[in-house]
């Protein structure tokens, strides 16, 4: 998944120098405005999802190790869980339902 991540990360950061390119001769278009603004969003959001994922450490080198994720949950943490209703709910690690 990150290498799929890796690679649109590339793509929106080419996208972005071609609306840049584009915004040096009409500065004022508001519709390339608002795309370098949700390009630039989307590029932040993708290095936060990067820097987020767990890191698998030797994995390759032992194959009887388990990769575990690198996250350390608390009370109170949300996170997103499967659920046969709708595909997705958010739940806190206490088991408790956001509404």
């Amino acid at each position: 998944m990150s290498d799929d991540l890796v690679k649109q990360l590339a793509g929106y950061k080419a996208q972005l120098q071609q609306v840049e390119a584009a915004l040096s001769s009409d500065a004022e278009n508001e519709d390339l405005l608002k795309l370098q603004k949700d390009l630039q969003e989307v590029i932040e959001l993708t290095k936060d999802l990067l820097s987020s994922q767990p890191t698998v450490a030797k994995a390759s080198s032992d194959s009887s190790a388990t990769a575990e994720p690198s996250i350390t949950w608390e009370v109170g943490d949300q996170c997103m869980a499967v659920w046969n209703e709708d595909g997705q709910r958010n739940f806190f690690t206490d088991g408790t339902k956001l509404k």
